[in-house]
This record gives structure tokens, C-alpha cells and sequence, in this order.
């Protein structure tokens, strides 16, 4: 599946934080929006066997926060506010796709909302508020 990823302009962010540790995320730009994935992996699954809740959320709260940061210009964020609504499990070897909606921006302040996919089936959806910073 990275290939074919690769291929359709995505491009993997390891990290090396936290989020390294959870695989990385993908993103690539298209038509002026930035898209985020992650592809469901075996270490990401629950008791249940399929992904982890705390890992669609990590997801999430990545994806909106870095789109908060770029849309703002600012140099850092950090989540003030996130909630989520689970609508279906995700199952181990999905692509999970979102695109991040800014919402309303102050100075300090970038709200978002966005759905997660697998294919077309909506998975989670969200709603979070980041402060950002504009100076070291």
C-alpha cells in the first residue's frame, strides 16, 4: 500500500516524537487542502482487534493541529479543545483519510472540523480548537 501512496502523491512524516512512534502520517496537498493518512497496522489494534480508539484520536489530533499551524502561520500549537464522535471501527490494513476544516481563525486561536474515512464510510468525526503561537 505505501507504494501505491507514494505514487498518488502522498508522502510519509515519520516524526520523531510521538508520532513516530505510532508509525507516522502520511499527507500531500491537493487542490489548495492538505490531506492526512494513516495506514491501520497490526500494533495499532486493540482487544478487539481492530484500530485502537487512542489512535484515531492521536490521528486526528495531528492532522488538525499541523493544518492549524500552517493556515495560521504559526511557528506552534497546542490543543485546547477536542472531541470526537466514534461512527465505525477501523480494521486492521484500512487507510484512514481526512481533510481538515478550518472553521473560524483569530490571532491566537484556529477552530476545526473534520471526518475520517475508510474509502467512503465516514470512521470518526471531530471538532477542536488550537492555540497558536506566532513567535519563539
Amino acid at each position: 500500500m505505501e507504494n501505491n501512496l507514494k505514487n498518488d502523491g502522498w508522502g510519509l512524516d515519520p516524526d520523531d516524537g510521538f508520532v513516530g512512534h505510532v508509525g507516522g502520517l502520511w499527507r500531500r496537498a491537493t487542490n489548495g487542502e492538505t490531506q492526512f493518512a494513516f495506514i491501520a497496522k497490526d500494533f495499532h489494534a486493540n482487544r478487539n482487534g481492530v484500530v485502537h480508539g487512542g489512535m484515531t484520536m492521536t490521528f486526528v489530533d495531528r492532522a488538525m493541529g499541523q493544518t492549524a499551524r500552517t493556515v495560521s502561520g504559526a511557528i506552534r500549537g497546542a490543543t485546547i479543545s477536542l472531541t470526537h464522535q466514534f461512527l465505525a471501527p477501523v480494521r486492521i490494513g484500512d487507510l484512514v483519510v481526512m481533510t481538515p476544516e478550518v472553521t473560524k481563525m483569530t490571532s491566537r486561536m484556529v477552530f476545526l472540523t473534520g471526518t475520517a474515512f475508510v474509502g467512503e464510510a465516514p470512521v470518526v468525526s471531530a471538532q477542536g480548537v488550537w492555540r497558536v503561537t506566532h513567535t519563539a
